[in-house]
Order: structure tokens, then sequence, then C-alpha cells
């Protein structure tokens, strides 16, 4: 009898500590969400040369630097603005014979909207081009993050190229030699200048 009573106090603690309680618990994800972010910034630096006026040439290469900040990958646009009598903002990027060009304008005498038409023509004829000079662009280089090649867009007369996340940098170098078809003594003395912009913006 005494063993029987053992047993089922056994049996009974067995069946006690198997005994199985159902999982209870709740779960919840946090979140933070990251917006699409570009800083596009103009850099100083190499933005001035001397024109020799017995050429036209420049006595310097100028420079046009932009850093590029974003956290997804970007299709960015390099343009440059001339701006014509009356306020007038002509493009400022031109291509002939296979060479991108960039027109300076003089600064108070501004030129007229067909002497920088005559220019970027790419039959410019210096008479008729007075207080505009093109200079080639020798190179648009982009460090960093480039992701394929630097384009020019004739119709648009804008560079194009896309970066990935990260910080990248974009140099526009202008090469001293002078197109010899917009630069005469009908070109005033003064200061001859255009505007570069770099953009995620097309038009």
């Amino acid at each position: 009898m005494r063993k029987k009573q053992i047993l089922a106090a056994m049996l009974m603690l067995v069946a006690t500590g198997a005994s199985v309680h159902a999982e209870n618990f709740a779960r919840q994800t946090v979140q933070a969400t990251l917006p699409a972010y570009v800083d596009i910034k103009a850099e100083d630096g190499g933005l001035h040369s001397n024109i020799k006026p017995e050429t036209g040439e420049l006595e310097n290469t100028i420079t046009s630097k932009f850093t590029i900040k974003s956290n997804d990958k970007l299709s960015l646009y390099l343009k440059a603005e001339t701006i014509a009598d009356g306020g007038t903002v002509m493009p400022g990027f031109f291509q002939k014979g296979g060479v991108e060009y960039i027109v300076l304008g003089h600064t108070t005498l501004k030129p007229s909207v067909a002497a920088i038409s005559d220019i970027t023509s790419g039959s410019a004829t210096p008479e008729y081009n007075q207080n505009a000079i093109a200079y080639p662009i020798s190179g648009v280089e982009i460090q960093g993050k480039l992701v394929g090649d630097v384009s020019f867009n004739d119709a648009k007369k804008q560079f194009e190229f896309k970066v990935d996340q990260g910080i990248s940098t974009a140099l526009t170098t202008i090469s001293t030699a002078v197109d010899s078809t917009t630069y005469s003594f009908d070109d005033r003395a003064g200061n001859y200048e255009a505007y570069i912009i770099l953009t995620d913006t097309t038009t």
C-alpha cells in the first residue's frame, strides 16, 4: 500500500512539472525614416584670370569647383549662363567641332543677344560678337562617386553625369586658349564673366 502511495505521489509531481503554459508576448517595430538629401556647394579658388589684350588668351586657366554631398544616386547637370544686353540670360556653353566652349560676356557693356548667338552658332565672325569671348573647356572632372561618364547634351547646352551616394567634387577647367573667331580689338576693355551652375534639376 505504501509503495502505491509513493508511486502516485511521484506521478503527480511528474505531471505537475510537465505542464506547459502558452507563451505570452507582444512585439513592436521601431522605425526611423531617412529622407533623400543633396547638398551642392560652390567652392572658392581659381575663378579669375587676366586676358592678354594682344591675343585674347587667358594668362592662366580658370577652374570652377563644386562639392556634392548626397545619400542616394543623383543625376546632375552643369550649365553656364552668359548675360546679354537687357539682362537676357543666354546659354553659356556650346559645342563646336567636338569641343565644348564657354562664352564670357562684358559685365558692364553687355554683349547683344545677336553677339552671343553668333558665337554659339559655331560659325562666329569677330565683328558680329563684340564684348563676348569664347574659351574651350579643357575638362569636366568628377572626383569621388562618379557613375558612368560625363557627357555634353548639345540640345540643352549642359554637361550631364551621375554620382553615387557619398561626397564628390566637380571640377570644370577653362583653357587659356581663345576661340580666335570671337576675339578682336572690337572687344572693349573691362571684366568678362559667365555663371557656372551645378544643379540636380534639368530643363
